[in-house]
């Protein structure tokens, strides 16, 4: 069975920096060593998502060699989201897993959704009674079932209660896989029940070469808007991203020297961009801590500093998929950040 045309053939492989961690998961899967809870981490566009759905099309092939194989019944129905052995769950629904850039088809199979006007910013705790539901179904072919949690960070307190069980006492042949950028946000009692994976960036060189190759041009202010992330510096290139990102970097900074007032540079960052400006901010921070602890001479209180900024921006994403304010929400982390800043910048010395 020929799923032409339904799943690009670059879909059921790993990206090119990936090929080492493919190497050692799927030696396992062939093993039948893999575990049963994976938690995949990595910065936003290194290519976790992709990676944990070629997995998943890898473990439920029937003619597997080095990849998944594209054409067998098992691989015709993940390309359209059709397989009753693999779902994908996140804050829109429970639904069927599809080999497509966004993990979803349009005539793929829906298991569940929020009402319309209950729709939530995190993962509730009936969507996960729902995939629990699932998984307690027989197998069908009896063959293995894998369900892909994206942004696991977005499960709220309920709904890992309620998903520990099934980390603890996993159904046979069960593979659920977490993805997340960043799994800290996640309780240590459902970190600790999973294999944690991270996804590393690529080194500069191979993340360049591919994405010149995919774009057909120099695209290295893009990768360096996106902190060496391919797969964002491509979202980053076809629009304006990177000029948007810069504007970010020279308002926190000026938020930083104290030139200009938090209340007012919060003020700048539309309602709609909240979740995007705080994952940047998130990145940005991230990358100065990096960059810091691996310095010969790294300055332990700007580390400390930045540290402690990173857990306030951590905070405020986890706060921004409830009912706070984003107005508000940005303020006062903009306000934390002028107290803060004169460490995390290196001023005080």
């Amino acid at each position: 069975m020929s799923t032409s045309g339904a799943a690009s053939e670059e879909l059921w492989r790993p990206l090119p920096w990936q090929q080492d961690l493919w190497l050692d998961l799927t030696a396992l899967v062939l093993q039948n060593h893999l575990s049963h809870a994976l938690l995949l981490s990595g910065p936003a566009g290194v290519g976790k998502h992709w990676f944990a759905r070629a997995l998943s099309a890898f473990i439920l092939c029937e003619q597997r060699s080095g990849y998944a194989c594209g054409r067998c019944r098992s691989c015709a129905q993940i390309a359209v989201g059709a397989h009753p052995n693999a779902s994908v769950l996140g804050t829109d629904g429970l639904f069927g897993m599809a080999l497509s850039p966004t993990g979803q088809h349009e005539n793929g199979l829906v298991h569940w959704q929020p009402e319309s006007d209950r729709a939530r910013r995190d993962i509730s705790i009936e969507a996960v009674r729902q995939l629990i539901s699932r998984l307690a179904l027989s197998s069908h072919y009896q063959g293995a079932r894998v369900a892909l949690i994206e942004r696991a960070d977005a499960l709220n307190s309920s709904s890992v209660n309620a998903l520990l069980k099934t980390v603890e006492e996993p159904p046979s042949a069960m593979h659920l896989i977490l993805v997340s950028e960043r799994p800290q946000a996640l309780p240590a009692t459902l970190r600790s029940r999973c294999q944690r994976i991270r996804v590393a960036p690529p080194r500069t060189e191979s993340a360049s070469t591919w994405l010149d190759a995919r774009l057909g041009y120099d695209a290295s202010a893009a990768l360096a808007a996106a902190g060496g992330a391919p797969l964002r510096a491509i979202e980053l290139a076809q629009g304006d991203g990177v000029a948007q990102r810069d504007q970010w970097a020279e308002l926190w900074t000026a938020v930083g020297r104290r030139r200009k007032d938090p209340i007012a540079a919060a003020a700048t960052v539309g309602r709609d961009a909240l979740i995007e400006h705080l994952g940047w901010a998130w990145d940005w921070i991230g990358t100065q801590l990096r960059e810091q602890v691996l310095t010969d001479d790294g300055d332990m209180d700007r580390c400390d500093a930045l540290q402690q900024m990173l857990s306030e921006v951590t905070d405020a994403l986890r706060k921004s998929r409830g009912n706070a304010q984003p107005q508000l929400l940005l303020e006062s982390l903009l306000v934390e950040w002028l107290r803060l800043a004169p460490a995390a910048l290196g001023l005080q010395r």
